[in-house]
């Protein structure tokens, strides 16, 4: 995607927000992150293009009805919704990644110091992938999860060490596994000093931006080596559906009370979600453990696809749009 398919892809959004949501400039510019000149140019493009006839012709109309029925029912702050295009399956993966890029880039535009936390994963690795070198040596970056597997081996998705190398902040990595070995091997790391002021500056972080994983056979948690097959089996038995930094989530999005939530050593997620935490995560096989992430209450914003996001408005939306709304 371009730069100029990208501001079209922001026209769009606003014409949406104005004709459609009957939004004032100055809400829509507080939702897109741009000044109120700023949205009258984007009016002005999409008038412009030809976008605004008696509907919006774009295929971002889909994603605004999706975005706002899942706003709206979960309480999110935002929710960034990137076209699906069926014939090409890793094009939502980018946009996914390009929308969080946007997103994170605000943040990192600042001028005040700011402390900033990352879990991995392939989209969250892709999203820091997607930032422009910049100077901001009073930032700080702090990993929310673990950056080794047991055997030693090094978590190849990290975004911390990258995104504190493009802008030549301050990193902090989580010396550990993010499934201990035992219950007692995980309480020796969380009482190690060091590992104690890591966690406290990822608490201290304002925003952090993490992945969504599925529990399968395809889950990242189990390829990547982190759990192995019992512990896949185990967590299979107890019903999880998707995952937020190792914490197993069940289908209503409680945690999974077993042997290996008493050993991950992410923190806790009822102590991350007092900040403002943002998942990025689409495509259908991640759909219930969106939606999961979504019904605990977990996250403040979101940034998918409208795969997942169909799935989430089909299975867990209850009020908010219709069938006839969101076209095939």
């Amino acid at each position: 995607m371009d730069k100029f398919e990208l501001r079209l892809d922001q026209a769009a959004r606003a014409a949406w927000l104005s004709y459609v949501g009957g939004r004032t400039q100055d809400e829509i510019a507080a939702q897109l992150g741009v000044s109120r000149p700023g949205v009258q140019r984007l009016l002005a493009l999409a008038r412009q293009e030809g976008l605004v006839k008696v509907h919006i012709d774009h295929p971002i109309s889909n994603c605004m009805i999706l975005s706002q029925a899942i706003r709206d029912q979960f309480g999110l702050e935002f929710c960034d919704v990137v076209p699906s295009d069926p014939g090409e399956d890793h094009s939502s993966a980018r946009y996914i990644a390009v929308a969080g890029c946007d997103r994170l880039s605000r943040y990192l535009e600042r001028s005040d110091p700011l402390t900033l936390s990352l879990g991995s994963g392939r989209t969250v690795r892709a999203m820091v992938e997607a930032v422009s070198r910049m100077e901001r040596p009073q930032h700080r970056f702090v990993s929310l999860v673990g950056n080794v597997a047991r055997d030693g081996s090094s978590n190849r998705y990290d975004g911390v060490t990258a995104l504190a190398d493009k802008t030549a902040s301050e990193r902090f990595l989580l010396p550990a596994p993010v499934v201990a070995g035992s219950v007692e091997e995980r309480d020796a790391l969380l009482h190690q000093r060091l590992f104690h002021a890591i966690a406290q500056v990822a608490v201290e972080a304002e925003v952090g931006f993490i992945g969504v994983g599925p529990i399968n056979r395809h889950a990242t948690l189990f390829q990547d080596h982190f759990i192995n097959e019992a512990e896949l089996d185990e967590l299979l038995g107890c019903n999880a559906v998707g995952e937020l930094l190792g914490w197993p989530l069940d289908r209503q999005g409680d945690l999974v009370d077993c042997s290996i939530t008493r050993r991950i050593t992410s923190p806790s997620l009822e102590i991350l979600c007092k900040q403002r935490l943002v998942a990025l995560a689409g495509g259908d096989e991640k759909g219930p453990a969106i939606l999961a992430a979504l019904r605990g209450r977990w996250i403040r914003g979101l940034i998918t696809d409208e795969t997942a996001a169909r799935y989430v408005v089909e299975h867990g939306v209850e009020r908010g749009i219709t069938n006839q709304e969101v076209r095939e």
